[in-house]
């Protein structure tokens, strides 16, 4: 959820999540920078247009490298991250239903150490 905010906004959540306690967990979603800033469409160019170009929707994106830094800065660590294959296989396919997962988002699951 984290590409609806800017980066002020999702900073200052993190801000705010460091102060819950030690051994917390945390998951969220984020849009890739790469397909925010239009060089990598990831074969969602639908999405693109529409959200990050027409509406101006998703804001803030990061790159897959740099998330443990950015929650490393507020005391959380990574513990996993996922892209749309392993995602849809983990949590979309065994409800039976389809949910459409592209590449341009990714899932992290953090603990607060």
């Amino acid at each position: 959820m984290t590409q609806y905010l800017t980066e002020d906004g999702v900073r200052g959540t993190f801000e705010v999540l460091a102060k819950v306690g030690t051994g917390s967990r945390l998951v969220f979603t984020y849009v890739r920078r790469d397909f925010l800033d239009g060089t990598a469409m990831y074969g969602a160019e639908r999405l693109y247009r529409r959200f990050a170009v027409k509406e101006r929707l998703w804001r803030f994106g990061m790159a897959p490298g740099e998330v443990a830094t950015v929650l490393a800065e507020y005391g959380w660590r990574e513990l996993e991250q996922l892209g749309a294959s392993e995602f849809t296989t983990r949590y979309v396919q065994p409800t039976g239903r389809a949910a459409p997962v592209s590449e341009c988002e990714r899932s992290v699951y953090a603990e607060e150490l």
